[in-house]
């Protein structure tokens, strides 16, 4: 099982606490996951935070692109991986993004907002990542039936707060956990 620290952004600001003394903590290994909100919901991308998290360590970043030039200024902040989400950019051309990087290229997984499922923007990129709960996942039928076929052809990341809960998705396949980096020790070492 492989489990990544997560950050997220917020109106500009780092949400996690001490933040910097456990990113300081890290091994160089270590993929730091940035859900940035400010990216994902008003499309102002954090670049300058991304860059300076990037001196040190390999950024995987979420931040809502909706077009070529947005994954471009991601990968000229340092960024190594890209979350796509399908809701926010729907004519995504995978293979324009393909010609320009080969950073690693991932899918958020929207189940409620695309019950068709899998199509080509799910398989061609290189992993999935999810961000719907367990209790979501076992309530909505159309939302496990979705995961479910999703990861019969994708490599899946799924965030988790509860440890607890790592059993239920390694049953349903998958083995790679996103945490808050404040958990990250401590899911790292149930996790093993």
């Amino acid at each position: 099982m492989q489990i990544f620290p997560l950050i997220k952004i917020k109106n500009r600001k780092i949400l996690n606490s001490n933040y910097e003394e456990l990113i300081e903590k890290l091994s160089e290994n270590d993929i730091l996951y940035i859900y940035d909100l400010d990216g994902i919901t008003k499309d102002k991308p954090n670049l300058c935070t991304f860059q300076r998290l990037s001196k040190t360590h390999e950024l995987w970043v979420d931040s809502g692109p909706r077009n070529l030039g947005d994954v471009v200024d991601s990968l000229m902040s340092g960024v190594v991986a890209v979350t796509l989400r399908k809701n926010l950019w729907g004519n995504i051309n995978l293979e324009k993004i393909r010609e320009l990087t080969e950073n690693k290229i991932y899918a958020n997984i929207d189940a409620d907002g695309y019950p068709d499922v899998p199509d080509f923007f799910y398989t061609d990129v290189d992993g999935l990542v999810n961000f719907t709960s367990k209790e979501e996942t076992d309530s909505n039928e159309v939302c496990y039936n979705i995961l479910k076929q999703l990861l019969q052809k994708n490599k899946t990341y799924t965030y988790e707060k509860d440890m607890h809960n790592l059993n239920y998705w390694k049953t349903k396949g998958i083995e790679d956990i996103l945490v808050d980096i404040e958990k990250y020790e401590e899911f790292k070492k149930y996790g093993l």
